[in-house]
This record gives C-alpha cells, sequence and structure tokens, in this order.
C-alpha cells in the first residue's frame, strides 16, 4: 500500500527524467553519426563493425563492476551522485573528442583514434549510468512508486530516439547550404 510519506513529486520523477533523456540520446546519436566514419571517411565493413562491437563488450564487461563499486561505495555525497557527476564528465569530453576526425588523416590513425576514445565513452556512459539508474529505484520504498518513477524516465528518455533522427535533417540541410 503506497503512502503520502512515499509518494515522489511529477517534478522531481521529470528531473530524474532528464538524466534518462541523456542517458539514451548518446547511444541514439551514434548511430547516426557513425554513418559519418562510413561515408565520408570510408571505413570499410569490418572498421565499422569492430567499432560498433568492441566498445559494447567492454561496456557489458565494465557494468557489473560499477554496479558493485557503486552499490558498496560509502561516502558523505551518498553511493551514488560522485559518480553520476563524474560520469556524465567523461561522457560529455570523450563524445566531442572522439569525433575530432579529419579526412587528412590517414584511415587507420581515425580508425584507432575513434576506437580508444570510444573506450573512454564507453566507460563515462557506464559511470555515469549504472548508479543513475538504481538512484532510480532508491527514490521510493513502494514498488507502484518505483515504478512510476522509472516509467515517466523510460518515456522522457525514449524521446531521445525520436529526436536522434532529426540530426541527419541537420546534416543534411548544412551539407546542403554548403554546396550552394
Amino acid at each position: 500500500m503506497s503512502t503520502l510519506a512515499n509518494k515522489v513529486p511529477l517534478g522531481q520523477k521529470v528531473a530524474f527524467g532528464l538524466g534518462m533523456l541523456a542517458n539514451q540520446m548518446f547511444p541514439a546519436v551514434i548511430g547516426i553519426f557513425i554513418v559519418v566514419l562510413v561515408k565520408d571517411l570510408g571505413f570499410p565493413g569490418w572498421m565499422w563493425g569492430v567499432i560498433s562491437l568492441v566498445p559494447r563488450l567492454f561496456d557489458a564487461i565494465t557494468d557489473p563492476i560499477m554496479g558493485y563499486i557503486s552499490d558498496n561505495t560509502k561516502s558523505r555525497w551518498g553511493r551514488r551522485r560522485q559518480y553520476v557527476f563524474i560520469g556524465a564528465v567523461l561522457m560529455g569530453v570523450a563524445f566531442v573528442i572522439m569525433w575530432q576526425l579529419f579526412r587528412e588523416n590517414s584511415l587507420d590513425y581515425n580508425f584507432w583514434y575513434f576506437l580508444l576514445w570510444s573506450f573512454v565513452f564507453y566507460l563515462g556512459l557506464t559511470i555515469f549510468s549504472v548508479p543513475y539508474v538504481a538512484m532510480g529505484y532508491e527514490m521510493s520504498d513502494d514498488f507502484h512508486e518505483r515504478t512510476s518513477i522509472m516509467a515517466v524516465a523510460q518515456w522522457i528518455g525514449q524521446w531521445a530516439w525520436v529526436i536522434a533522427p532529426w540530426f541527419w535533417v541537420i546534416m543534411l540541410r548544412s551539407r546542403m547550404v554548403s554546396y550552394c
């Protein structure tokens, strides 16, 4: 049975959900931007496959490790907040740096550069997302309220997959303008 003390205000649910938007936006945008590697930089299919698979395998290993670290942390900031902050900064910086690719560099250089920065990005994503999602489940002791919190967060987060394809339109328009 839910009590008033276990209710989380809608504003807090929405604020928490904005983090889920970021959590989903980065992977959604990578799916759009990775075409740049293939089309504009000439990455062959095997390089695209390696860049798509290997960092995700690394992510599969680091996620449970981060969960263990986060669950067992005792600090004045709590178990999760510092990781969410550090992960957000690391993920954001790595995302920007990993896309600093230039045609003038060799294909091999761009491949290794992107691959290595992808590892840093996915490590930041792990440090951010694992404790962040766990925080949502800790916002209430009530099962139904936790379900509501995560439903709002997931609804907001799924908008990343609606917004991300619009980057195609932006990229296409900017390319068309540069040709005029």
